[in-house]
C-alpha cells in the first residue's frame, strides 16, 4: 500500500480490509476511549487511511454531545481521496497532506494527535521524528495505536489475510505489517528518545499496543 503507483480501487480494497480488522480485533476501541476520557476538542489523525478512525470518533461525539474537530493527514493525496470519500457527511472532519515527521502544525495546536497502524510503517530513525513530532503537535498526550511484534500476532495476521482478506494487497501486507512491528519495550525506547516526558505502553487484546504519555 506504500507504492504510490497503486490501482486506487485496490488500494481502497486493501482499506476495507483494515477497516474490518479495525472493528474486529480493538482497533477503534481505545483510541476511542482515551480521547474521550479527556476533555478533547481538537483531535489530529496521522497516517489516517480511510479515515475510520476519524468517523468512529465523530460518532462517539455526537452520541456523547460533545464537541469535536478532527484534522486528518496522510503522505499519499490517493489516499487522502479515499478518505474524503468516505468521511463526506462528517463535516467535523478534514484532511490534508503532510510527512508525519514534519508535521506543518504549530506546537500543542491539537489537543490529542493520534497515529494508528502507521508507526510500523517507519524504521525507527524516522518512528523516532513522527513521535517527536506527535508529542510536539499536542497539548494533551500523543496516542499510538498499533500491531505489537510477536509469533501470536504474525501467525494471527496470517489467519486472517487467509480465511477473510480477498484483496491482494492486504494478503501480501498484513504479515508484512506483523514483522515490521515494534514490541512494546521498543516502542518505550522510541518515545523516550523522541523526548515524551513520561510515555507508558498498555498491551492490548488481539496483539495490540497502545503508547501515549502519562506526563502530558
Amino acid at each position: 500500500m506504500d507504492d504510490p503507483a497503486v490501482d486506487p480501487r485496490e488500494l481502497a480494497g486493501n482499506f476495507d480490509d483494515i477497516e474490518r480488522a479495525n472493528r474486529l480485533f480493538g482497533g477503534i476501541a481505545p483510541v476511542v476511549s482515551e480521547v474521550f476520557s479527556r476533555k478533547t476538542e481538537w483531535v489530529l489523525d496521522v497516517g489516517c487511511g480511510s479515515g475510520d478512525i476519524a468517523r468512529a470518533l465523530i460518532r462517539e461525539a455526537r452520541r456523547r454531545g460533545r464537541r469535536l474537530e478532527i484534522v486528518g493527514v496522510d503522505h499519499s493525496e490517493t489516499v487522502l481521496d479515499i478518505a474524503r470519500e468516505r468521511t463526506r457527511t462528517d463535516h467535523q472532519i478534514r484532511f490534508t497532506y503532510a510527512d508525519a515527521t514534519a508535521l506543518p502544525f504549530p506546537d500543542h495546536s491539537f489537543d490529542i494527535a493520534t497515529c494508528n497502524l502507521t508507526l510500523h510503517h517507519f524504521g525507527p530513525d524516522e518512528a523516532v521524528h513522527a513521535l517527536r513530532e506527535l508529542r510536539r503537535v499536542s497539548r494533551m498526550t500523543p496516542l499510538v495505536c498499533d500491531l505489537r511484534r510477536s509469533i501470536g500476532s504474525y501467525l494471527a495476521t496470517v489467519l486472517y489475510v487467509t480465511l477473510f482478506a480477498k484483496n491482494r494487497l492486504t494478503k501480501h501486507d498484513g504479515p508484512l505489517s506483523a514483522r515490521r512491528a515494534y514490541t512494546p519495550r521498543e516502542a518505550l525506547g522510541l518515545a523516550r528518545e523522541a523526548g515524551w516526558n513520561a510515555p507508558r505502553v498498555v498491551r492490548l487484546p488481539w496483539e495490540r499496543m497502545l503508547l501515549y504519555d502519562d506526563g502530558g
